[in-house]
């Protein structure tokens, strides 16, 4: 590619900046709406300034920034082959992702999906920068940096993305410390300075007004590294009265003030009039009548207790209010229907003084996802772009293998070292983005239930966990109820489980309790199934018959999968316990005393669980 001139680099940026202005100034409007630029209701009168337009995009921005991002490489080809490879390339996006934020975290900088929240919600439109980078010892880092819609620039062509730009401006101390150069004694402006951040396909370019600030760099992507879309469905078009496509790009990308920026302005001039009746009411107008017509009051007529002097033929009388309209009342409410079509329901924020039906529920769902899907969609759209870009640099061979940790699918703590083969070998990733909304999970509990109901359900359990639940890994939970089962329905289950919980919390002596109670479970089923066949006493469970134990657990001496520190000292010789004496009575249910059962006390101590003053 030819090298290119700073001349070259600026006319790109400013022409297309001509081209948007629209698009920028409508961007500007609505961030001074959303910071409450007091309203003017004129000289003299008083004026009222909502707070709505901030608490509105503040909601939307709040479930954005909680919702649930899920990341899933859905198996090609063999899946059981496929899976733990796309199970690195999962655990490369999520670490990548969290080191991200920590990098952002510690620059004082909101994480990652704050930042796009608050872009798609006040701007309309996402950009970024996705990088990877190495520092002078070659170590890799991830560089993950929101932009600001409102000062990027970019330029298309048929392949997609062919250039874009982040311009602000910095004082001359800040472009000195961050590149590293001296400026000399051009004059720069008490507001700054204009810094042009440049990327093609190639290559990265910094640039002032003549020169270079950083010279030209390869950023080792094979596109360029930005991620940048717009909010929402609506095209760039242009009118047949229109010459330009100027008088469109303004509604290009739209904020969540699309269809109430004008309202805000009426409802604020509304309240100041009433506000203005209100302050008036309080301190109204006075008529004072002499002879002459130049009678004044020195007393305050509203101070209690006042005494007002009057000479005959002299009066002084309150002027009368003035009526607001009949109509008022209903162009307020008007303005107030239009303003929660256009935004969300007043409901939302808790007004309600009672509890809501499921078709109220739904269809209070129905007007906040009116606002809230387009931004979920583009929420989707930049983490799908940024995990592409950043999968394809580190597939590129130029980068070692990284080692990188967060919460997996499952919801467990890795720390793994990645390497870039196993990326490269992964699928294509699934982005998807769950925002909770009010009454949301009982909604999604209920449908679940009955697409399961009846002898022959609508739809299998796993499809409705992915599709109805938006579990985040439906095969795990399936597996974690069906162990839940288990317990629940198998008494030696259950036993287990306890006994593995105790040996996690370092309970030696209830998991010596509990190991004891699964045997005499065991052994009495044991004894229970050969009466039914008609056979003799069989021989005791031995410990080898039990599940195995959690990786890493030491074998003790004959008895494989138990710790010695809680294996009965009958099971330490290799020996299962001993059966239960004639004493004990016939076998019953566990969990049902037995006739002439001896107390626990003797049959721990049977077990050898107790010594013998135990």
């Amino acid at each position: 590619m030819a090298r290119r001139k700073v001349e070259d680099i600026i006319n790109l940026v400013e022409d297309h900046y001509s081209v948007t202005e629209p698009l920028r100034s409508r961007m500007d409007a609505d961030h001074e709406l959303y910071r409450l630029s007091p309203y003017d209701a004129g000289d003299g009168y008083q004026s009222y300034t909502s707070n709505e337009p901030q608490t509105y995009a503040d909601k939307i921005v709040s479930w954005l920034s909680d919702a649930d991002t899920i990341i899933r490489i859905p198996p090609a080809g063999n899946p059981r082959n496929s899976r733990e490879v796309n199970n690195d390339k999962e655990k490369f996006i999520i670490g990548a992702l969290k080191a991200a934020n920590e990098r952002l975290m510690r620059k004082l900088q909101p994480c990652l999906q704050d930042q796009l929240s608050w872009y798609m919600t006040l701007r309309g439109w996402y950009a970024g920068r996705a990088l990877l980078v190495k520092d002078g010892n070659g170590d890799t880092h991830i560089d993950i940096t929101p932009w600001d819609a409102m000062h990027t620039y970019w330029g298309v062509d048929g392949n997609g993305l062919a250039w874009a730009c982040y311009k602000v401006k910095k004082t001359r101390g800040e472009i000195e410390s961050q590149y590293n150069v001296r400026l000399g004694t051009e004059r720069i402006d008490d507001d700054g300075i204009d810094v042009y951040d440049f990327y093609d396909r190639e290559d990265n370019f910094v640039v002032v007004p003549h020169r270079f600030i950083k010279k030209r760099t390869k950023h080792g992507s094979s596109e360029v590294p930005i991620f940048l879309g717009p909010v929402g469905s609506n095209p760039l078009i242009q009118s047949l009265e229109w010459s330009s496509i100027e008088d469109t790009v303004e509604d290009y990308g739209e904020s969540v003030f699309k269809s109430t920026r004008e309202l805000y302005e009426k409802h604020n001039f509304m309240m100041s009039v009433m506000l203005e009746m209100t302050a008036r009411s309080r301190k109204q107008g006075i008529k004072i009548t002499s002879r002459d017509g130049q009678k004044t009051l020195e007393e305050d007529p509203y101070q209690e207790g006042t005494e007002i002097s009057l000479a005959q033929g002299e009066d002084v009388q309150p002027l009368g209010l003035m009526e607001v309209a009949k109509e008022t009342g209903a162009y307020m409410g008007m303005v107030s229907g239009e303003l929660q079509r256009g935004s969300i329901p007043h409901s939302v924020y808790g007004e309600l003084q009672f509890q809501l039906s499921g078709f109220a529920i739904n269809t209070l769902r129905q007007g906040v996802e009116s606002v809230l899907a387009p931004r979920v969609a583009a929420m989707e759209h930049a983490y799908e772009q940024i995990c592409n870009l950043l999968c394809d640099q580190y597939s590129s061979g130029a980068f070692s293998a990284m080692e990188l940790s967060g919460r997996d699918n499952n919801r467990m703590y890795f720390s793994d070292t990645i390497t870039p083969d196993r990326v490269k070998e992964g699928g294509s990733v699934e982005i998807s983005v769950v925002a909770r909304l009010p009454q949301d999970d009982m909604s999604k509990y209920s449908m679940a239930q009955i697409a399961r109901e009846g002898p022959t359900p609508l739809m299998p359990d796993l499809w409705i966990r992915d599709n109805i639940l938006g579990v985040q890994d439906a095969d795990q939970t399936e597996d974690s109820i069906k162990e839940q089962i288990a317990e629940r329905t198998l008494p030696e289950a259950g036993l287990w489980s306890l006994y593995q919980a105790s040996l996690k919390q370092g309970r030696d002596d209830l998991a010596q309790f509990y190991l004891g109670e699964l045997m005499v479970v065991m052994l009495q089923k044991s004894q229970m199934l050969s009466q039914t066949l008609g056979g003799g006493v069989p021989p005791a469970p031995s410990a080898g018959a039990l599940p195995p134990m959690p990786p890493g657990t030491p074998p003790p001496g004959g008895v494989p999968g138990v710790p010695p520190s809680v294996a009965p000292p009958a099971m330490m010789n290799g020996m299962p316990p001993p059966p239960p004496t004639p004493q004990a009575g016939p076998n019953v249910p566990p969990g049902q005393p037995r006739p002439g059962a001896q107390g626990d006390a003797d049959r721990l101590r049977q077990l050898g669980l107790i010594g013998p003053q135990g």
